[in-house]
């Protein structure tokens, strides 16, 4: 590539969309789960061990706990430690901006099109990112995906295997994408001549997927975190409470984007004369009902879809193209004519290149403010998502006993130093512990059993919860601190 033909809008294009996806990937730190990864990460920091068993809290405390994504809390923690709440947000954003920056290398067709695509796939993928193990994941799914498409030896998937078991528990994807290129390509092979090259394409797919698959056993877990995966995956409360396992909601204006990418995709295979390889038509299906099954699997649908979306949107404007061709009784393109010369006109080079300066200018300019604006409104936005306040005003008045909490702010407890009734490791409490709290949050069961068993003489749930209105109306609970978002409640003879 000619580096004095940088300013070209074929070149910028991409790099500048890329960028793009950078700004919009910049959130403030308000994932539920993110504290009590961070008190993960600290624990290992201050113990150099990684926990076997649960020490978070006084419920479930002492049983085992597959902490499959220590390697990334340690990580997380030390950029929060040593350069603060900045360092993780810009973290997080590089990650989701690397993982649409493979997608786009993927993409064999226009840098128009390429930018158009990865920027929707991004904006539908954009409810389940942020400061969050899962977008490692969706980092390595997305390099999984560009090894296996000849991005780099197949060898490789080795190590990666053996990387990604220790950083999250999602790494059971690598296998998984492997396998369906074996698929695929066996389908494919069936199809061709030369069926000795098809089955040795199959042959080094099938041995980098078993590779894949050894090297996850090299985590302090062994043969275990193997199956916690599966273990996760049957959960049913897990998917009937926890919202990010939900299908969709297309009700919602955070749904507009991925309702828009899935008619985008149905389209462009209606349309186009260009068809999908087996297996990338197989992945499409697979990851579009995974996404349609559980929100949180979107960004894998999104990153699948972006290649094969270009791919049939450049099939669909090459038809149209060579029917024009064929049929119009226009004036031909020649050198001479009007339209040869709109399609091949180009700017005078000073003006093209000081546009492309003022562009990147603006997007410099875009991504420090975006930057600064996150920072600066960090505390404000988890303020209205966790209760700060309440939290001071507990700790400061030094309770007695335990306390019963709101699940989503059970890692944020735990941040500060609170032992839990329950927090978002909803894989450790397991299924009849989720709805045995659910009942109760729910107002559909009576806490006082609940609360004798577990010694509970402290309350802290949201204002306008049922489980909040039921204890206000109890004389044996009294209310000492209430805002907006949170509700403490004291048992009588506690105070």
């Amino acid at each position: 590539m000619d580096t004095r033909d940088w300013w070209q809008p074929r070149r910028l294009v991409l790099p500048l969309s890329i960028a793009m996806i950078f700004i919009l990937a910049l959130s403030p730190l308000t994932d539920p789960d993110l504290f009590w990864h961070l008190a993960n990460g600290r624990l290992m920091w201050s113990t150099h061990s990684i926990p076997r068993s649960d020490p978070f809290s006084f419920t479930i405390g002492g049983k085992e706990w597959i902490c499959h994504e220590w390697l990334t809390e340690i990580i997380m923690y030390g950029l929060h430690n040593e350069l603060g709440p900045a360092a993780l947000i810009v973290a997080a954003a590089t990650v989701v901006a690397a993982s649409f920056a493979l997608v786009a290398i993927r993409c064999r067709t226009s840098p128009y099109v390429v930018a158009s695509c990865i920027l929707l796939a991004t904006l539908a993928s954009a409810p389940s990112l942020g400061a969050r193990p899962q977008v490692v994941s969706l980092l390595l799914a997305s390099l999984t995906l560009y090894i296996v498409e000849g991005g780099a030896p197949l060898w490789t998937l080795v190590p990666l295997g053996a990387l990604w078991a220790n950083l999250h528990g999602g790494f059971f994807t690598g296998p998984v994408i492997v396998g369906v290129y074996v698929l695929g390509r066996a389908i494919d092979a069936l199809g061709e001549k030369d069926w000795a090259k098809g089955r040795k394409a199959v042959k080094q797919l099938v041995l980098a997927a078993v590779g894949m698959s050894l090297g996850a056993l090299f985590n302090p877990y062994g043969i275990k975190l193997l199956l916690y995966p599966f273990q996760t995956l049957a959960s049913g409360a897990m998917r009937e409470l926890i919202m990010e396992w939900f299908s969709p909601d297309f009700h919602m204006p955070a749904f507009q984007p991925l309702a828009l990418l899935l008619l985008a995709v149905v389209a462009s295979l209606a349309l186009s004369t260009k068809k999908p390889s087996s297996t990338r038509l197989i992945l499409l299906l697979a990851t579009m009902y995974a996404a349609l099954n559980s929100a949180r699997h979107v960004p894998l649908f999104a990153i699948v879809t972006a290649p094969v979306l270009s791919e049939q949107m450049a099939g669909i404007q090459a038809g149209r193209w060579a029917r024009k061709r064929a049929g119009s009784t226009r004036e031909p393109a020649t050198s001479n004519s009007p339209t040869h010369r709109l399609l091949t006109w180009q700017a005078p080079r000073r003006f093209a290149i000081s546009f492309a300066l003022v562009l990147i200018a603006v997007l410099i300019v875009g991504c420090a403010w975006r930057l600064h604006t996150v920072i600066t409104q960090n505390e404000t936005d988890q303020a209205a998502r966790f209760p700060v306040h309440a939290v001071d005003f507990m700790r400061s008045a030094s309770l007695p006993g335990n306390l019963f909490n709101q699940y989503g702010w059970g890692g944020y407890l735990i941040w500060h130093g609170e032992k839990v009734f329950i927090d978002g490791r909803a894989d450790v409490y397991g299924d009849d512990f989720l709805n045995q709290y659910a009942s109760l949050y729910l107002g559909k069961a009576h806490p006082a059993q609940v609360f004798q068993r577990y010694d509970i003489h402290h309350v802290l749930i949201e204002s306008d919860c049922a489980l909040a209105v039921l204890l206000e109306d109890s004389k044996d609970w009294n209310t000492i601190y209430q805002d907006d978002l949170a509700i403490l409640l004291v048992k009588e003879e506690a105070q």
